[in-house]
């Protein structure tokens, strides 16, 4: 039985977007899996972007390396994922009524989203009775394995739950006034503004997806590819300039005129350009920006077990209570540190996440991490047995 974990860690340097403690963050897990749960060196991937010995942590590496550790994977093996860093959500640039809204999305280093149909095609494959764990420690972060359903988690209206009633704050409240951090949240106007910074132009509320597969092509998310996909189809069909406003609304008009004048560019090759739009394996196809895929494409109950960073309507945290970068953390995996030391690994991932709630509480954090799986996973140890 192999073990197996990739640690992500994505400091943002030199952006708008910096933060201080992911990176910090994979290394002290790195640690925790070696010594508690004997996990061999070899068989981590640590890929964080401060760090030129390691693997850059972007979308086409990060989705690289799982392919990888999913095609080797058996059952009775162990697998752990962690990303520490940006969440966000791509847009709806559709006017449909039926888009819901939003796709939940890691932020690599370069920017190359990772959504949820990204970890659908990913995990799809993962062989039956592998034990698997993914702690994101990011904003919108609960629905990146659609499969599971929330056991430990979200409270009724959007509140933060009866778990903090005796945990009332004093003064400023919130992380980032309590801690001196940030919010692990790219917000759809600064993902806008960090896409105008890469490409050189300006990019609107429509043209997201667009410009994301401008910029990463074949790497692009199939969240990204299939919308291109469906609007090259409808502009192939000839349908009018008033027909796609009835079918995108304004704002996803842009990204219709957007692509209109990328096929209309005598300088662009379309064959080359639309070739890159293939989505391996069963992917929602219906257009709809963010419509949720058919219960047949959804990953299987049990595939895995996912802990989010917080609530739908909060914040994850990026902690720097001294100042010094040496000293930071995501608050998440800084309370799940704390829990795994005190209880030498062993915990169930029930536990694991009340007591980090407990942690965070105590810290005057007002985020509420939640944990996503079957009935069943709520009382299994926390990745796997601890060796010592």
């Amino acid at each position: 039985m192999t073990k197996r974990a990739v640690l992500i860690g994505c400091n943002y340097p030199g952006t708008k977007v910096s933060l201080s403690g992911c990176v910090n963050d994979v290394k002290r897990m790195y640690s925790l899996l070696v010594s508690k749960y004997g996990f061999e060196e070899e068989n981590i991937k640590l890929m964080t972007d401060v760090d030129d010995e390691n693997d850059q942590p972007t979308g086409a590496n990060i989705k690289r390396i799982l392919k990888q550790y999913v095609s080797e994977s058996e059952e009775g093996d162990t697998l752990y994922l962690h990303f520490s860093g940006h969440g966000t959500q791509v847009p709806a640039e559709s006017g449909d009524v039926e888009d819901d809204g939003f796709d939940e999305a890691i932020v690599p280093t370069d920017l190359n989203l990772i959504t949820d149909d990204d970890f659908r095609l990913i995990f799809k494959d993962l062989p039956g009775g592998v034990q698997f764990t993914f702690v994101s420690d990011s904003c919108h972060s609960g629905g990146l394995l659609d499969g599971e359903q929330v056991q430990v988690g979200v409270a009724d209206d959007g509140e933060v739950g009866d778990e903090t009633e005796n945990h009332e704050e004093d003064g400023e409240s919130g992380a980032a006034s309590a801690t001196k951090g940030a919010a692990k949240d790219v917000d759809v106007g600064t993902l806008q503004e960090l896409l105008a910074e890469r490409t050189g132009h300006e990019v609107s509320l429509g043209t997201i997806r667009t410009t994301l597969f401008d910029i990463f092509g074949d790497e692009a998310s199939p969240t990204v590819k299939v919308f291109v996909q469906h609007i090259k189809e409808r502009l192939d069909d000839g349908v009018s300039d008033e027909e796609i406003i009835a079918l995108y609304g304004e704002t996803g008009h842009m990204a219709v005129v957007y692509l209109k004048e990328k096929m209309d560019d005598e300088e662009i090759d379309n064959d080359e350009y639309f070739s890159k739009l293939d989505v391996d394996g069963p992917i929602n196809r219906s257009g709809h920006a963010s419509a949720k895929p058919d219960p047949e494409d959804r990953l299987p109950p049990g595939t895995g077990i996912l802990i989010s960073g917080c609530q739908s309507n909060q914040t994850s945290a990026d902690a720097n209570p001294t100042g010094d970068p040496a000293d930071a953390y995501g608050a998440l995996t800084h309370s799940i540190i704390q829990v795994l030391e005190e209880t030498d690994g062993n915990i169930t991932n029930g536990e694991l996440v009340n007591a980090a709630r407990e942690k965070l509480m105590e810290s005057k954090f007002t985020q509420r991490p939640c944990l996503f799986c079957v009935e069943e996973a709520v009382d299994i140890p926390f990745i796997c047995e601890p060796v010592c």
